[in-house]
């Protein structure tokens, strides 16, 4: 009987030793809760999640209760919601990018030209050089003719 006592306790403390080391692995990989919670309440707002880069969307996802407050749960489900929501602003300009540079080659007027094309959360930056500033304008339609485009930073300048 006392090696089955023995037996159990060894199987008990390992099960505890697992948890205890997934817990910690599960916390190592997000930011603490505390980081966030920058005033101490045990609550998240919306402004000390987005000072640590919190997305809103993501704190509104995670906010089971709806009381503009992050607990702990709540925490967990909106930290996950922020790298996906990251993750698809990422995706969002990366098409964008694509789909003017596919305009820009399609389109005969400005077709050829060594325009350059980078988006940054839905602000388009167009660098390099040009014919006339005919193109310069067409280059900045196609730009905004896309889906998603907010801003444009137009740095094309004209061959000399």
């Amino acid at each position: 009987m006392k090696h089955l006592n023995h037996s159990f306790l060894k199987l008990a403390l390992a099960g505890v030793l697992s948890a205890a080391s997934a817990s910690a692995l599960a916390t190592s990989a997000m930011p603490g809760f505390k980081t966030y919670d920058s005033n101490g309440d045990g609550k998240i707002s919306l402004e000390e999640f987005k000072a640590q880069g919190g997305q809103e969307q993501a704190f509104r996802e995670g906010d089971a209760n709806r009381d503009n407050r992050l607990n702990s749960d709540e925490y967990v489900k909106a930290i996950a919601n922020n790298e996906r929501v990251k993750a698809g602003k990422y995706v969002d300009d990366a098409w964008i990018t694509a789909k003017v540079k596919a305009l820009l080659l399609k389109d005969e007027g400005v077709k050829g030209l060594s325009v350059n094309v980078e988006t940054h959360k839905g602000t388009v930056q167009l660098a390099g050089w040009v014919n006339s500033p005919a193109q310069i304008a067409q280059a900045e339609a196609i730009a905004r003719s896309v889906e998603g485009v907010k801003g444009i930073s137009n740095d094309l300048q004209v061959k000399r």
